[in-house]
């Protein structure tokens, strides 16, 4: 069954730890520089691919070197990302403090330019499921255009939101939920989409809008899970965290395959907070090996 990511595609720089800006005309001493793959999509894709899955991935980049730095994905198809020597690739630097929280210095590139146009009807066909990754982003993407053309080829459809940099919110996504199988989203996110600071209460809101089903995913909280039948929580694995960069990427990755494979949503909510405690344990996601991993991780009590 093949999962296609559309949408973020992201040089990042990474630099960890860092205590704080240090002052004009000085230096401070880090640890590790390295510049990786990244963005919503190609993380979640990565994590598929280790997990097993058929992941497939359509994106924007430059012509450039950081286009050339991001295209390193192993395991993942990358027919359909689109080169254009016009469009910079989207870059970000990404400091990570001793605790393993994250600041973000982003440059808009291609992510912006991704366009309609650039995932083809016969890239969706190929596709089981169609999940775009950073939807909130890709300002120049018709969200509901892709999920209601995914949606006549037989697909299930997933989005997850990411920080919204332009301030659009709910008038970016409105139009898209009714053809939203699972919508995933964090805690500040969905406060600002709906105005609600429950995360249960929010989950609701989304789900009156049309969302078949609303996942909220909660950092060192878990998750939460909303559908008709009602909302459950899910607590998170407790591990040691280095970097929570890729934390809800890998969730989505985990919630996917799950979906993937049939699974019940419980488990597949399991699987995703699991994925996305693992990926906290290094840098990016290479903490995310396997699905054995993973089911290891699962094995071990949770709260």
């Amino acid at each position: 069954m093949a999962i296609l990511c559309v949408g973020q595609y992201v040089a990042d720089i990474v630099v960890r730890p860092v205590g704080g800006l240090p002052a004009p005309g000085t230096a401070a001493p880090v640890e590790e520089v390295e510049l990786l793959s990244g963005g919503c999509a190609a993380n979640t894709a990565a994590v598929l691919a280790k997990l097993g899955a058929d992941a497939r991935l359509a994106a924007l980049i430059g012509r450039d070197a950081l286009g050339d730095a991001a295209l390193q994905k192993a395991g993942v198809d990358v027919e359909a990302v689109t080169r254009d020597a016009g469009a910079p690739t989207s870059a970000a630097i990404v400091l990570v403090d001793a605790a393993g929280g994250r600041s973000f210095f982003y440059r808009s590139g291609g992510n912006e330019l991704l366009a309609n146009r650039h995932v083809a009807d016969a890239t969706i066909r190929a596709a089981a499921i169609v999940h775009v990754g950073g939807g909130l982003k890709l300002i120049h993407l018709d969200l509901a255009e892709l999920m209601r053309r995914a949606k006549s080829f037989g697909a299930v459809t997933s989005l997850d939101t990411d920080w919204d940099i332009f301030a659009n919110w709910l008038a970016r996504l409105r139009d898209a939920l009714p053809m939203i199988d699972y919508l995933m989203t964090n805690e500040e996110e969905a406060t600002l989409l709906t105005g609600k600071d429950d995360p249960g209460e929010a989950a609701r809101d989304l789900l009156a809008r049309g969302a078949k089903a609303v996942v909220i995913k909660r950092g060192e909280h878990g998750a939460l899970l909303a559908t008709e039948s009602g909302v459950s929580e899910f607590p998170a694995y407790r591990v040691e965290v280095r970097d929570t960069t890729c934390a809800g990427d890998a969730f989505a990755g985990g919630f996917l395959f799950g979906v993937s494979q049939s699974m019940a949503l419980d488990e597949s909510v399991r699987l995703g907070n699991a994925a996305g405690a693992l990926s906290t344990t290094q840098i990016s996601h290479r903490g995310v090996t396997s699905l054995g991993a993973v089911r290891r991780l699962m094995g071990e009590p949770r709260g």
